[in-house]
């Protein structure tokens, strides 16, 4: 019985750290639509987004299968921010999410109630090593690369509740438990953009990282395509695809659990440019 009870917590945890949301290139300043030479040194990036994912799972040889409604039902309160700050070829951003999230499994007599605030925070130092623009009379052809650098931390405070539903009076129920799960991955990549018009840009971004350095992910990488349209001076509106796969190991031994995370979906975002 204990055992299967530490197998559905462990499960609990994996199913909501599924619904882990990566840095993602959300919107485009508007001086990037702009011959390189008329640009401001400095421009400023605000922008809140979503990530409409469905995620497969497989950990300790559960097969777990959740659609984006799936996840959305066990997310309580949350939101996803994304802030850059940009001089010249140099850029630094800074992706915050943050989620509580809380559900109850019933499994036999046991009744389980979960819980997490989770906190993530993917900061990233960028430099573009190519910048190239030709203007004609009414379309800017042009496109750029992006080298990236920086890293994820991962916290989740977990508290699980575990009870049953019986009248009887039996030993070690109720049971409590609270784990603090936190990590850091190094995380490199490249994004690349090609603008096909004063209006109109692609963006196609690629990272990997974990490498199992400490007790970080043993491999995460993802591959995003976004398209961004300029609205204003202001605002521009981004939407695209996204999916990602992550993979860890944690303990040792007969403890041993190897967990495969795929996730992928739509994205929608909008930038506030300064």
């Amino acid at each position: 019985m204990i055992i299967k009870l530490a197998k559905l917590i462990v499960i609990s945890i994996i199913i909501l750290n599924s619904v882990k949301i990566f840095s993602q290139d959300i919107g485009t300043a508007e001086s990037e639509y702009i011959d390189i030479n008329k640009r401001k040194d400095w421009t400023f990036k605000l922008a809140p987004y979503a990530w409409l994912a469905g995620t497969a799972t497989d950990v300790a040889g559960e097969k777990i299968r959740q659609s984006f409604n799936d996840l959305t039902s066990l997310t309580n309160f949350g939101f996803q921010m994304l802030a850059q700050a940009k001089y010249k070829k140099w850029s630094l951003s800074t992706n915050l999410t943050y989620a509580k999230l809380g559900d109850g499994i019933k499994e036999g007599p046991l009744l389980i109630d979960f819980a997490i605030d989770q906190i993530i925070l993917d900061t990233k130092i960028g430099y573009t090593i190519i910048d190239k623009i030709d203007f004609g009379d009414d379309i800017i052809d042009g496109w750029a690369l992006e080298a990236t650098i920086g890293a994820i931390y991962w916290y989740n405070d977990v508290n699980v509740d575990v009870g049953l539903d019986t009248d009887l009076d039996l030993p070690n129920f109720p049971v409590k438990v609270n784990e603090k799960l936190e990590y850091v991955d190094l995380v490199v990549g490249t994004n690349f953009r090609i603008i096909l018009s004063k209006s109109v840009l692609l963006g196609l971004s690629a990272n990997i990282g974990g490498f199992g350095i400490g007790n970080s992910s043993t491999l995460y990488w993802d591959l995003s395509f976004v398209n961004t349209f300029k609205v204003s001076k202001l605002i521009t509106v981004t939407a695209g695809y996204k999916t990602f796969t992550d993979k860890t190991v944690s303990g040792e031994g007969e403890d041993e659990i190897k967990t495969n995370i795929k996730t992928f979906g739509p994205l929608l975002g909008v930038a506030f440019n300064l």
